[in-house]
């Protein structure tokens, strides 16, 4: 029998300081009219799908699309706490054939540092270190182009 995989391996946490507000960041990263801007993981990708019913209880949908391979990368889930401007707690699954890692789940906090914002992402209940890793490239990405529209 395989030893359950480490806590380490189950969890990814990145941290930002956002040149903005706690509310023009918190704003910027689930309202549909701001995503279409950042939501990828590197530029050369395009927004390609943002639905987002921001209430608890409430579905998102997002999409990436590589035109090099004609693929779009679509992740979706449930809110399961918004509270604007502080945090965000939702499940994340992605569609096929995207990668199969399950559901997991992503909490992202907004702490107000003076007329700054850190941004702590955390993303957890990966099956696997492979699957965080990825998550890791992917999130760092988007994390690097969400704070270059936000400051801009």
């Amino acid at each position: 029998m395989q030893p359950s995989p480490s806590h380490a391996e189950e969890t990814l946490t990145l941290r930002r300081v956002i040149r903005a507000s706690q509310e023009k960041t918190f704003d910027a990263w689930m309202n549909p009219e701001h995503l279409q801007h950042w939501w990828r993981a590197k530029e050369s990708l395009q927004t390609a799908i943002t639905e987002v019913d921001l209430r608890q209880g409430g579905k998102y949908r997002l999409g990436m699309h590589d035109p090099e391979t004609g693929k779009t990368h679509v992740c979706f889930g449930e809110f399961r706490e918004v509270s604007p401007p502080h945090k965000l707690v939702y499940t994340w699954s992605w569609e096929p054939p995207g990668m199969e890692v399950g559901e997991t789940l992503v909490t992202v906090e907004f702490l107000a540092r003076g007329d700054d914002t850190e941004l702590i992402l955390t993303h957890k209940n990966f099956p696997h270190a492979e699957a965080r890793e990825s998550h890791a490239m992917g999130w760092n990405g988007c994390l690097d182009i969400f704070s270059k529209y936000v400051q801009g």
